[in-house]
C-alpha cells in the first residue's frame, strides 16, 4: 500500500469517526434537551395546578362571604321565617344536645325549601378583651355552621356567618344571668325573595 493510499484510508476512517461521533453527540443532546423540556413542562404544569388551586380556594372564600355581605348590605331581599338562639357555656363553643336538636329541625327546613338560607350570628359576653370575644363569637357561629353543613349536607352558598363578639347584647353584662344570655348564637332562617335581576349567592 502506498503512502497516499494509507493517508486516504486514514482520512476516510477519521471522517467516519467524526460523523459517527457527531451523530452520537447529536443524539445525546437531543435526549438531554427532551428530558429537560419534559422536566420543565412538568414543573410549569405543577406551578399552574397550584396557582389554579390557590385561585379556586380564594374564590371559594370570597363566594362564601358573598351571601353574608349581600344580606348585610341589603342587596338581597328576604323575609324571616324563624329565629332561634343557641346558648353556650362560659368561654366555650361546643354545642349542647338541645342545640343540636333545634339545628336538626332547621336543617330539615333548609332541605325542604330550596329558597331558604340560614344566617348564623355569633356573640359573647363582655368578660375578657373585645378582640378575644369577637373570635369566640366566630368560633361559636362556626360550630353551628359545621354541624349544619356536615349533618344535613347544606351547601356553603346557603349559609352566612358573622361574629358580633360582645356587641349587641340582649341582656345586662353586669349580672351572671345576663352574661349567660349573651353567650349565644342567633340562627335566622330566611326566605330569599325572587330578584328582578339574577343575584349570585356563590357556588356550593
Amino acid at each position: 500500500m502506498t503512502n497516499r493510499t494509507t493517508q486516504l484510508t486514514t482520512a476516510a476512517a477519521a471522517l467516519g469517526l467524526v460523523v459517527l461521533t457527531g451523530c452520537a453527540t447529536n443524539g445525546f443532546v437531543r435526549k438531554e434537551v427532551a428530558g429537560a423540556k419534559s422536566y420543565t413542562d412538568t414543573q410549569v404544569s405543577d406551578v399552574r395546578t397550584r396557582a389554579d388551586a390557590a385561585q379556586a380556594s380564594a374564590t371559594a372564600a370570597d363566594e362564601k362571604a358573598t351571601l353574608a355581605q349581600k344580606l348585610a348590605s341589603g342587596q338581597i331581599e328576604y323575609s324571616e321565617v324563624a329565629t332561634h338562639q343557641v346558648q353556650f357555656a362560659f368561654d366555650d363553643y361546643r354545642l349542647q344536645p338541645d342545640a343540636e336538636s333545634m339545628l336538626d329541625q332547621m336543617g330539615s327546613e333548609l332541605s325542604s325549601h330550596p329558597g331558604y338560607v340560614i344566617e348564623i350570628r355569633g356573640y359573647a359576653d363582655a368578660k375578657g378583651p373585645a378582640r378575644y370575644n369577637y373570635r369566640l363569637g366566630h368560633e361559636r357561629a362556626d360550630a353551628v355552621l359545621r354541624y349544619i353543613m356536615t349533618k344535613h349536607f347544606v351547601p356553603s352558598n346557603r349559609v352566612a356567618i358573622v361574629s358580633f363578639g360582645e356587641d349587641d347584647p340582649v341582656a345586662d353584662n353586669e349580672s351572671s344571668d345576663g352574661r349567660a344570655q349573651n353567650r349565644r348564637v342567633q340562627v335566622r332562617l330566611l326566605e330569599i325573595k325572587a330578584p328582578t335581576a339574577p343575584v349570585s349567592m356563590g357556588q356550593p
